[in-house]
């Protein structure tokens, strides 16, 4: 897992609330110090210790909210989620009290510790995805785009792709244009994307070149014609195997040749994109899911260590935080693994120091942290 996207305001939470989280008692939130720094106004200081308590405790919920965000999370979504917990803070503290408030040169800092109810908000982004919003795979979208010899920069290849798969279960991401060196070795391209989260990387391979019109015809024509050809691979970039091809050639007529080289580009790789779909969709539905339950872990600090270790491992596609209570945390694990106690192998194989077995069942796993 991980990221299409965190989001800007979790982004601005991670700056301004570091402190530390624990559970809190009989599950009921979670215990959380957070800070906050604003401008300071020597004429009006009540209001000040007011706004920079309520700053503190939008972070801390803004912290609490950040652990259940999923890799698959779309911007629209994430706006629900700022609007459902983020802009109503209030109802999310059970109670907080502050710790330090003092003057820090021209602004004013908090620091406050607060209950907040993990629960809730866990409920509440649940609620956002299934009502809202399916689960999507992240995909990145990349090209190289030739005019004759020359590297076009407009994009319109990837542009033509987007309009292909936008109404497909998949976030779509702009990625960077490709060399000849990472069309013939993708390795290193398809490494990077799957430590940045996406699941799938698209690499299109386009070239038009111009055609005389009187080859064609028997008549002079002020018009311009372009033949493309397109090339394009999707990646898996958990194994590194490819998931889906497709390849198209079409012509672009216009007076002016930019135009014409333009719509042939569009054409190929908009055919040759919709070829993908059935294989690419089989692909997405192949993962299975299991039940993770991590007891023992106590505090945020061991929660992001257990998630940056799924994050890591190669079989997991994604994953997503349910709930986290009483100490332990349960996630859903999306894997191509075709069972259970592969998968409890393949996270011991590698993190065996980190993890004890409780409980392996055919569609679920429960370890201890140790």
């Amino acid at each position: 897992m991980k990221k299409l996207l965190l989001v800007t305001f979790l982004a601005a939470g991670c700056l301004s609330a570091c402190g530390s989280l624990h559970i809190g008692p009989k599950g009921e939130g979670e215990y959380v110090t957070a800070e906050s720094l604003i401008p300071y106004d020597e004429n009006n200081l009540r209001q000040v210790r007011k706004d920079g308590i309520l700053a503190a405790q939008k972070a801390a919920v803004e912290k609490v909210a950040g652990i259940f965000i999923s890799s698959a999370t779309t911007v629209e979504q994430a706006q629900l989620v700022e609007d459902k917990i983020v802009s109503k803070t209030a109802g999310f503290i059970r109670r907080s009290h502050t710790q330090k408030a003092y003057r820090k040169g021209d602004e004013w800092y908090t620091q406050i510790k607060a209950m907040v109810l993990v629960k809730n908000i866990g409920d509440i982004i649940k609620e956002t995805e299934a009502e809202s919003f399916s689960k999507k795979a992240t995909m990145l979208i990349t090209s190289r785009e030739m005019i004759g010899e020359e590297i076009s920069l407009k994009q319109d290849c990837k542009q033509a792709i987007y309009r292909a798969l936008k109404m497909q279960p998949i976030t779509l991401i702009n990625g960077d244009n490709l060399s000849q060196n990472n069309l013939e070795n993708p390795n290193s391209l398809l490494e990077k994307a799957r430590r940045d989260g996406e699941r799938f990387v698209v690499m299109a391979d386009v070239e038009t070149k111009p055609l005389p019109l009187e080859a064609l015809t028997a008549t002079v024509s002020p018009f311009k014609t372009y033949r493309a050809n397109a090339n394009i691979r999707v990646f898996s970039t958990n194994n590194f195997a490819p998931v889906a091809t497709g390849s198209q050639q079409q012509s672009g007529l216009d007076p002016l040749p930019e135009i014409a080289a333009q719509k042939s580009i569009s054409a190929a790789c908009e055919g040759a994109a919709k070829q993908l779909t059935e294989d690419l969709l089989s692909a997405i539905n192949s993962t299975k899911t299991f039940k993770l339950t991590i007891k023992n872990v106590n505090t945020i600090e061991r929660l992001k260590l257990v998630q940056d270790i799924l994050k890591k491992l190669n079989v997991v596609e994604d994953f997503n935080l349910v709930r986290y209570a009483n100490s332990s945390a349960y996630f859903d694990v999306f894997t191509n693994i075709s069972n259970s106690y592969e998968l409890e192998a393949q996270i011991l194989r590698q993190y065996n120091v980190n993890f004890t077995v409780d409980n392996t069942t055919p569609s679920a796993i429960s370890l201890v942290l140790n």
